[in-house]
């Protein structure tokens, strides 16, 4: 019976460990690989205005950009089960910066999203995740599963104008772009026809 209750213990405070992983300070090596990934990630989707409608150039570059965030996904899955998300006090704003972009662009892996997410939301109570980026990963997973955004930073441009995909609080969206360090609502969609 003793044997029972020891394995129990131990299986309980591994789960609990294991569950309750915080962010970790990356290796150097780390952040200098998360930089280039994220130059590579702006890059592909820097497009020649002048060759927007050559469908064989559109398609070639978006394979391409496909490719490269997959590969990205990959290595910050890596880091990630060994580290967690990169704190702001662990490895600066710019580690977690590079990192957050990767997983926000990892459209096709929304499990992986959700659980860079949910480590975002404990790191947040200790004042150790931007903000805004917590807002745009929220709102990229409610879209990826065809939920209701909160901040309204996912766009919808069927319309022929910029406007925000569904809200679940409508009322609430300036209160709640606020908290997290969001411009208003109007001046953020009109910095999409200011480009």
């Amino acid at each position: 019976m003793k044997n029972i209750f020891t394995i129990i213990y131990f299986v309980f405070t591994f789960l609990l460990f294991t569950s309750c992983k915080t962010s970790r300070p990356y290796t150097e090596d780390m952040k200098i690989e998360l930089k280039r990934m994220f130059d590579k990630d702006q890059e592909l989707l820097t497009f020649d205005e002048k060759r927007y409608n050559d469908k064989k150039y559109m398609d070639s570059m978006n394979v391409e950009g496909e490719k490269v965030i997959r590969k990205n996904c990959e290595v910050a899955k890596k880091y990630f089960k060994k580290y967690s998300f990169p704190g702001l006090k662990e490895n600066g704003k710019e580690a977690a910066m590079n990192f957050w972009l990767i997983v926000q662009h990892s459209d096709h892996d929304v499990v992986f999203q959700e659980k860079v997410l949910k480590a975002m939301k404990k790191e947040y109570k200790n004042k150790n995740i931007s903000p805004r980026n917590y807002a745009y990963l929220y709102d990229r997973v409610a879209k990826n599963k065809g939920d209701k955004q909160l901040y309204a930073t996912q766009i919808d441009w069927s319309s022929g104008k910029p406007l925000p995909l569904p809200l679940k609080y409508p009322e609430k969206v300036e209160e709640l772009r606020k908290e997290k360090g969001l411009e208003p609502l109007k001046e953020y969609l009109d910095s999409f026809l200011n480009k």
